[in-house]
């Protein structure tokens, strides 16, 4: 099944487009994210601004044994060892989503995207202060074109944990994803979408980066 395929290679390391809406135009992206997160056990708190994938590099080479000891490999991990059949159970989110927003993208790539929010989940995420419809919107992942975006609609910074970014994000992925046959034997699985937090003070967005 293909969507079971896209999600084990998510954790596991239709070329049709809806407009994107004025209103979450790239002009409204203003950054990547801030983490804010120990990259060593009992160590401060230390503050690094990128791509979740830039982040979590730069992590590594502050402190190679950083998998193991706080991220996705440690017993102190964030995320817990879930099997994947039963993974739409692991998002914290609301029912508020929707497909219709945002440009198709790569499933595969929204999927590397979501494993990196994943391995830095020991920190929180942030994004800068906004408004309903113009959201303070910072770039979480982009791979491939394909972008996972933070947006804040309240006038205070948001700091989230990074899981739960992640788990938004897997959230549209399960329910917004089309898959058209590529040839041969070969499918393409696109996805894009938007969900909100249940307070509606933020939102995360899957869309063309």
């Amino acid at each position: 099944m293909k969507l079971f395929s896209t999600l084990a290679c998510l954790l596991a390391g239709a070329i049709t487009s809806a407009a994107l809406p004025a209103e979450y135009s790239a002009q409204t992206i203003i950054s990547t994210i801030t983490w804010t997160g120990q990259v060593n056990p009992g160590g401060p708190l230390v503050s690094i601004t990128g791509t979740a994938e830039e982040i979590y590099k730069e992590i590594i080479g502050i402190n190679p044994n950083y998998d193991n000891e706080l991220g996705l490999n440690s017993s102190r991990s964030a995320v817990e060892k879930r099997d994947l059949e039963p993974i739409k159970k692991r998002a914290t989110t609301s029912d508020d989503w929707t497909c219709a927003y945002g440009n198709d993208v790569n499933a595969e790539s929204i999927g590397a995207g979501i494993r990196y929010l994943y391995s830095i989940a020991n920190g929180d995420c942030s994004a800068p202060p906004g408004r309903p419809g113009d959201g303070g919107c910072t770039a979480s992942s982009c791979n491939s074109g394909a972008g996972i975006f933070l947006c804040n609609d309240s006038s205070n910074t948001l700091h989230t944990p990074c899981s739960i970014v992640a788990d938004n994000a897997v959230e549209v992925l399960i329910n917004c994803q089309s898959t058209t046959y590529a040839g041969g034997s070969s499918w393409i699985t696109n996805t894009h979408g938007q969900i909100f937090s249940r307070d509606r003070s933020w939102n995360v967005i899957l869309n063309r980066c």
